[in-house]
């Protein structure tokens, strides 16, 4: 959401950059990432708010430590 709010600042930033946000402009970026298109949609910023962080849970969902509570983490590791 908030490369949403960035994209939508435009040309009432700082720097008055109808396309790039004002830390990128700050930053010297000559154009706009590729990731970052789209995010000028609202409901394309509401769908990566839910899509985003589904697909990185599932990612991680086969790792060793995604199944274990936090307090049989801090047991396994705290020395004897």
């Amino acid at each position: 959401m908030g490369m949403y709010l960035m994209r939508q600042i435009g040309s009432r930033g700082v720097y008055a950059n109808p396309i790039l946000p004002d830390f990128m402009v700050f930053l010297n970026y000559k154009e706009l990432p590729w990731f970052w298109y789209g995010f000028d949609m609202f409901w394309f910023a509401a769908l990566m708010v839910v899509l985003v962080p589904g697909l990185w849970r599932s990612g991680s969902a086969g790792s060793p430590s995604a199944h274990a509570s936090p307090a049989s983490i801090f047991r396994s590791s705290r020395k004897r």
